[in-house]
């Protein structure tokens, strides 16, 4: 009796072990599922970090997301992103590859593989590696047509490689597709430019900004376009809009420079002495500064404003011929030219001004009735270059034909 008891207490220590060892699996089984259950949840948490650049918060939970569920494509997609924004794209490109292998059509999955891919060292990237970007980013754009991002990257790419056709074809009938959107006529305008087509380029822009006046960017951009193309009043226009709605002190100091360039070149000689006042106490130990200011002074008759311009920037840079110039034109002007004979004689052998110094020269000797010395001074600057600009608009337009060249050797 005493041995079937023993028995049974055995048979039922036995089972109720295995019992035990049973409830500890189902637990543990119970817990990676909740845990797995559990990462779309903290997916949602990490993009919510990474949305507002709490880069490293949203590491610590994703990099436990891919750990729990390894086959989750969106856990590697941020991770992959988050690795990327810390430069380390050989990792980055790892963890993108595997998104994509987990899910064929995760667009921004291609689309971050292709950027992750561009970012390695230019040394690394071999010709199949360039083509496997531009495959990356045509996959994402395949996937979703209408994403801005993705088109403008596979543009981007075409460009890069040479394609221009592709670019372009590329590029006009998206937006022939989705005419209200800017971007692409920008990257438009911008690749019409590479391309010469500086008409086009400005046209484009000047849609963009229609579109969306209120884009600084795009305004700087149409500004730019109008100075290289030489249209300097169009892009006085664009830099003194751009002077009144700048709260960026830096910025703000480009921009005045680049509307006075045009104010000067469009003979607005008032508005770009404006701007060089302005730009004065940032700059008034700067040589140059006080040279172009005495130029747009000129342009605009303030003569006496010129010659105190002029001698700032010797003062700064004792010797500097253009300062010189700028010196003996106004006192020219302010009819001293005994004295601007003087400065314009300390010039004669600086190679740029050298025909400015005998063409003024001789203006002040026809003033001073020194006819002789003004026909010699003349030749001399006729041998060296036979027209002067700038020379003939000081003088006030006085042409060859009003000089009595006597003595002629």
């Amino acid at each position: 009796m005493l041995r079937k008891t023993m028995m049974a207490m055995a048979i039922i220590v036995c089972l109720g072990s295995v019992g035990c060892e049973s409830f500890s699996d189902t637990k543990k089984l119970a817990q990676k599922r909740w845990e797995k259950a559990s990462v779309g949840a903290k997916l949602i948490l990490a993009q919510q970090e990474y949305d507002e650049n709490r880069f490293d918060d949203a590491r610590k939970i994703v990099s436990k997301c891919v750990i729990v569920d390894p086959n989750n494509a969106q856990a590697h997609l941020l991770y992959g992103k988050l690795l990327l924004m810390e430069d380390n794209q050989a990792d980055a490109v790892r963890e993108l590859r595997l998104a994509v292998e987990l899910d064929e059509e995760l667009g921004e999955g291609w689309y971050w593989l292709g950027l992750a891919t561009r970012g390695l060292e230019q040394t690394q990237q071999s010709w199949w590696e360039n083509q496997q970007i531009l495959f990356y980013y045509k996959k994402a754009l395949k996937l979703n047509p209408a994403n801005i991002d993705y088109i403008l990257a596979v543009a981007e790419t075409y460009t890069e490689q040479k394609k221009i056709e592709e670019a372009t074809r590329l590029l006009e009938e998206k937006m022939t597709a989705m005419p209200s959107q800017v971007p692409l006529k920008i990257a438009a305008a911008n690749l019409m430019w590479r391309l010469g087509k500086n008409e086009r380029a400005i046209e484009l822009c000047k849609q963009a900004m229609l579109m969306n006046g209120d884009d600084s960017s795009i305004a700087e951009t149409l500004g730019y376009y109008y100075v290289f193309n030489g249209q300097w009043s169009e892009g006085a226009k664009i830099f003194n809009k751009l002077i009144e709605q700048c709260q960026d002190e830096q910025k703000k100091k480009l921009y005045l420079q680049t509307a006075a360039l045009c104010s000067v070149n469009c003979a607005q000689y008032n508005r770009a002495v404006n701007c060089y006042n302005k730009l004065s106490i940032e700059e008034r130990d700067n040589a140059e500064f006080w040279v172009k200011m005495g130029q747009a002074a000129l342009g605009a008759d303030a003569a006496e404003k010129a010659l105190i311009c002029g001698e700032t920037a010797l003062a700064l840079q004792p010797g500097n011929a253009d300062a010189i110039v700028l010196v003996g034109c106004a006192k020219y002007l302010m009819e001293d030219y005994a004295e601007a004979i003087k400065s314009f004689e300390k010039i004669t052998s600086d190679e740029k001004n050298e025909c400015i110094s005998w063409l003024m020269r001789a203006r002040c000797y026809e003033q001073l009735g020194r006819k002789n010395d003004a026909g010699q001074a003349y030749r001399k600057a006729l041998e060296i270059k036979p027209n002067s600009e700038l020379g003939d608009f000081l003088a006030k337009g006085k042409d060859i034909k009003d000089w009595e060249l006597t003595d002629r050797d």
